[in-house]
């Protein structure tokens, strides 16, 4: 099959080259620009000029160079914050938080509210979502028209279009639209997608030579997700968000999970599940309400003193997280894992079960040794996630304007 390349299409495609490499290095010279991108000098210059014409760039910044009074100092060009805003919004269980980032990454303005599970219907999430947006917003100093899109974490299925969360914990009502809402609201591009998934970006945006081909972040919180990264590319579903690793099956017909089933991954390493299990209660005990989460620290605290219960609580949720991640070797080959969310305080607890349970997948002990990195608190992450990438769409809608209205005249 011949592909036919048109002329504009380069130009765009080398403007976001040009433009990934100044945010990815928070700042770059012309000289570092060909370096990272492979341009050439004269390309480059005439990119750059454009995109400083503008406004899209910062005007050059003098930096110092490694030899003083030895030639020409390196001009730098960083983003410009002004160019435009984004609003990156996480919505998790009992919370909510909304923040308005410049175009440069950095947050201008944010509001945080705790949401109580009885406002957790549809209703109650738009208003929620609406009055905490449009306080950061406020907060800003901007008006509404410096706001260019918004991006959801969202604790739950969403369809692989961002447009709608399919199935929540913290929500009975299904389908519940999100996008509509919002853009109808703020009118501007809005996605919402799994918060796990937003935990995967941030953690590959910060350490692209350690997170950027193969990786997964696991949460463990009242619930348990994944955010997996594969060949350099979040791996979803073909209608939803899909990697609902915490709802494979562990035990079939085993303990009660929240989601209704038995055996799942979460019934063994959720939060309320391993509470449950430490306190001595049942399996087929119905998960501890929404408002109370259990405490993991001091569960953690009660097994390294000694305590029974507490201890095959938590190697019981490491014996279920290290399975389900063998059953997924099994299917892709293994990768480095990232285990994120008050959970990870007790991966001292959790490693020798984990690694048991990885010593079973087809392969063997090579699996034993795979990296497991531990983020405790998760929820800078979804909000580093949802801002980068709507500043990374932004920065593909900056990249074609100029040659889109070049086309047009």
């Amino acid at each position: 099959m011949v592909v036919i390349v048109k002329p504009d299409d380069i130009r765009i495609g080398n403007r976001k080259r040009v433009l990934s490499a100044v945010r990815r290095g928070s700042g770059a010279s012309r000289t570092d620009i060909g370096k990272i991108t492979g341009l050439s000098a004269a390309t480059i210059s005439a990119i750059t000029s454009d995109f400083l014409h503008e406004g899209i760039l910062m005007p050059p910044l003098q930096q110092e160079t490694g030899t003083p009074g030895r030639g020409r100092p390196k001009v730098a060009l960083v983003v410009n914050p002004d160019a435009a805003m984004v609003c990156s919004v996480n919505f998790q269980l009992n919370f909510l938080s909304a923040a308005m980032v410049d175009y440069s990454g950095a947050t201008v303005s944010e509001h945080t509210v705790q949401i109580t599970a009885q406002e957790n219907t549809a209703r109650g999430i738009r208003t929620a979502l609406i009055d905490c947006i449009e306080i950061a917003l406020s907060r800003s100093g901007r008006g509404q028209s410096a706001l260019r899109r918004i991006a959801i974490g969202f604790q739950g299925v969403t369809d692989v279009d961002g447009t709608k969360v399919l199935w929540s914990p913290i929500c009975s009502d299904r389908n519940i639209p999100v996008q509509r809402w919002l853009e109808d609201r703020f009118g501007v591009p809005t996605r919402v997608a799994n918060d796990c998934d937003m935990i995967a970006q941030a953690l590959n945006w910060r350490d692209p030579d350690k997170y950027g081909e193969n990786f997964a972040a696991v949460l463990l919180a009242h619930g348990v997700g994944m955010g997996l990264f594969l060949r350099r590319t979040i791996v979803n579903g073909t209608q939803s968000s899909g990697i609902e690793f915490g709802h494979m099956t562990y035990v079939p017909g085993g303990a009660l999970c929240r989601c209704g089933n038995y055996g799942c991954i979460e019934a063994y390493a959720g939060n309320y599940a391993i509470s449950r299990r430490a306190e001595g209660h049942a399996e087929n005990t119905p998960p501890a309400g929404l408002l109370d989460p259990p405490d993991l620290d001091a569960i953690g605290e009660a097994a390294r003193a000694g305590d029974d219960n507490a201890i095959k609580a938590i190697e019981t949720a490491g014996a279920a997280i290290g399975t389900g991640l063998a059953s997924l070797y099994a299917l892709v080959d293994a990768f480095p894992v990232v285990l994120v969310g008050p959970g990870a305080n007790m991966f001292d607890l959790m490693e020798v079960p984990i690694r048991a349970a990885l010593d079973c997948a087809p392969g063997g002990n090579r699996y034993q040794r795979v990296d497991i990195d531990c983020y405790p608190d998760e929820r800078p992450l979804v909000r580093e996630g949802c801002a980068i990438s709507a500043l990374l769409v932004q920065d593909d809608v900056m990249a074609e304007r100029r040659v889109h209205s070049e086309v047009s005249n």
